[in-house]
Order: structure tokens, then sequence, then C-alpha cells
């Protein structure tokens, strides 16, 4: 079993009071950014990303909570890299398939809003894979066409289960979206594995590039 964040109930409590609730994402989209960002095959500085939690230009009302909320995200950054170091890539228990999730809106589904922040920590971490990708094709053309066929599965994925609504849309528009239905409980169950393939990618994609100091070590994933 993987073992939880243990101060994920102060980060909810702090996210969702009344100073933050307005200027952050949600808890479970912030998870999911940080765990974009463990994942990278660059960890970027926390004055990188960090600003990346805030809806458009949100503040912090003063510089106690804002050393507060650094603290807890640190924290969980640290958290999800011990758990890829130990191999212990796992989908939170919390985020589940309910029935009709494809009637579900995006931001009422916590597995949705999860999936989201992966998404947008992926967008904005772009350019450090690009260049790792780009010194993979360098020295390993072969696998490389290999990698990127499976980083695109992990991408659908993650893009299905963050608006399902549109994802039945779709599916309406090609004519199945009864076998949508039916299969989206297995496809749910496949998410997990997915999420174990995008760690991993990462972790070849690291073998490429130049060894360099980092202030967050990279584990092997």
């Amino acid at each position: 079993m993987t073992i939880p964040f243990i101060r994920e109930q102060e980060l909810k409590s702090l996210c969702q009071s009344e100073a933050l609730s307005h200027a952050l994402f949600s808890v479970d989209y912030l998870k999911g950014l940080v765990f974009a960002v463990a994942s990278a095959p660059e960890i970027p500085m926390p004055e990188v990303w960090l600003p990346w939690i805030f809806r458009q230009h949100g503040q912090v009302p003063d510089t106690q909570t804002a050393d507060k909320l650094t603290d807890l995200l640190m924290s969980l950054l640290q958290h999800q890299l011990r758990l890829m170091r130990d191999e212990q890539v796992t989908l939170d228990s919390a985020y589940v398939l309910p029935e009709n999730a494809q009637c579900v809106q995006s931001s009422d589904l916590a597995l949705s809003r999860w999936c989201s922040g992966v998404l947008a920590g992926h967008s904005q971490l772009e350019s450090v894979w690009n260049n790792a990708w780009q010194k993979m094709q360098k020295k390993s053309p072969d696998a490389m066409q290999a990698a990127a066929k499976d980083l695109t599965h992990c991408l659908t994925m993650l893009s299905t289960f963050a608006d399902l609504p549109l994802a039945y849309e779709q599916a309406k528009k090609r004519q199945n979206e009864e076998q949508f239905v039916l299969l989206l409980p297995t496809v749910f169950l496949s998410l997990q594995p997915a999420l174990k393939t995008y760690v991993g990618l990462s972790g070849k994609l690291v073998e490429y590039l130049p060894n360099q100091f980092e202030t967050f070590s990279q584990p092997r994933k």
C-alpha cells in the first residue's frame, strides 16, 4: 500500500481557507501538478513551478501564509519523489470512477481535477521534455519511437479522465458512445499502469541528459 502524504489534511485546510480558496486551484489539481513536476526529466526550481498553483494572478495574503504554503508543497514534492524512488507510483485511493462518470463535470470529479493538474504541469514542462527527447533521438532514435508512442498513450489516458463529458461527446461523434461507457471502468484500471509508464519514460530520458547539479535529486525511475 502506498504511504499517504501525512500533511495532506494540513494542505487541504490551508488551500480551502478563506484567504486562499479563490487564489489557488483545487487541492486535487495541485497534487496532480506536483506529480507532473516530480515526474519531469529535469525537476524545475521552486520559483519556476510554484507560480503555477495560482488561478491567473492569485496572491497570498501575507508572508507567513506564503511560507507555510510553500513548505507544504515542497513536502508534497519530496513525498512524491520518495514514492517514485521506491517504485510506488500509484493512483491515490481517493481518485475513483463513479457510475455515469461521463455525466459528471470535470470540476466536480476529484479524479478529473487531479488529471487536469498532471496535464497542466506536463504542458508547462514541455520544453524540459522536448530537450530530453532531442538528446534521446540523437543517441537512440529507434528507442525514441517506442517511447514517444508510450507517452502519447499516457497523455491520451490523462486527457480522457480530465474531461469525461468531452470524451463522451467525442465518442458520440464517432457513434461508439455505448462502447465508451461500457469500457470506461476497464480503461480506468489501465490508468495506474499508464502513470507508472509515464514516470518510467522520464527515468529513461534522464539517462540521456548530462549530469548536472540539481537542488532535488531525481530518483531513478
